[in-house]
């Protein structure tokens, strides 16, 4: 496999993958689908949230939500 470029986790796998993002004030849930060079595609960004537990919780039920 060849090295991969980004800003994408190492620990990320080849599929649906959700993340907490804050920008200026506000917290959003970032998802991308990633591929197995780890190249996102599909980046999906749903918020704003009023706080960081808030918009964690919503990352948790994306993550457990079936494809």
């Amino acid at each position: 496999m060849g090295e991969r470029v980004g800003i994408t986790p190492k620990s990320w796998s080849a599929e649906l993958h959700h993340g907490v993002l804050h920008l200026g004030k506000r917290w959003y849930v970032v998802s991308a689908e990633l591929d197995d060079r780890g190249h996102a595609e599909g980046v999906r960004l749903d918020g704003p949230y009023p706080d960081h537990d808030s918009a964690e919780s919503q990352a948790r039920r994306m993550q457990d939500k079936p494809a």
